[in-house]
């Protein structure tokens, strides 16, 4: 009897030791597995195309087309793979911008090994994985938006319960046992909050929430 398929990941990034480090932590999983990498932006589209993976982890900054540019190519796909922005900083301009082109969930490069494989599988599975900290540096060093509030008006009580554990990272099923909910009452709330907000996926409703002081 065989088990679930693997997740398959791509890498992209103009570092070959980085490529390297990622492939061995993944190598070191029985769930995961790296399909292909790639050192450049303009090299990511044709690999997707060609390996078909659930997850690319994107490097930012690379040498000839950034991942923020490949980021949004993929997105032109029909069915585009789950993208995590890697960042050589603790938190840069550049994931914002990642994250409203597409990417689903953002990594520190210098993160522990666990949590690599840790955020593949969460956004392999539709959620993601980031810290408050992370999110809370992002919104300081951004200028407040003002129409923050009025979206935030939008949301039913239940919804902004859930939008303040969507903030904290929690996946789906933590949700549900917190608020004393079901997971399909919950992916329901989910969906509502994206739409009231805007919201193209968790950690943009998550920076919604931040910034505006739903969550502290």
């Amino acid at each position: 009897m065989t088990g679930p398929r693997p997740i398959t990941v791509l890498i992209a990034d103009d570092d070959p030791f980085v490529r390297r480090g990622v492939s061995d932590i993944f190598a070191a999983t029985e769930d995961i597995v790296v399909v292909a990498d790639v050192e450049d932006g303009d090299q990511v589209l044709a690999a997707v195309q060609q390996f078909r993976p659930h997850v690319v982890l994107m490097d930012l900054k690379m040498k000839r087309v950034g991942g923020l540019d490949a980021t949004r190519a993929l997105m032109t796909l029909t069915n585009p793979p789950r993208v995590i922005a890697m960042t050589a900083m603790d938190v840069d301009d550049l994931v914002v911008q990642a994250v409203s082109a597409g990417a689903h969930s953002f990594l520190s490069k210098d993160e522990p090994p666990q949590t690599f494989s840790q955020s593949v599988r969460a956004v392999a599975a539709g959620n993601t994985l980031f810290s408050q900290e992370s999110l809370r540096r992002i919104v300081q060093g951004r200028p407040p938006a003002a129409a923050v509030p009025s979206e935030i008006d939008k949301l039913s009580g239940r919804e902004r319960d859930v939008l303040r554990a969507m903030a904290t990272g929690a996946p789906n099923a933590a949700i549900a046992s917190d608020l004393f909910l079901s997971e399909t009452t919950v992916k329901t709330h989910v969906s509502a909050v994206f739409t009231k907000l805007g919201a193209r996926n968790r950690v943009e409703a998550a920076l919604v929430a931040f910034r505006a002081g739903l969550v502290s």
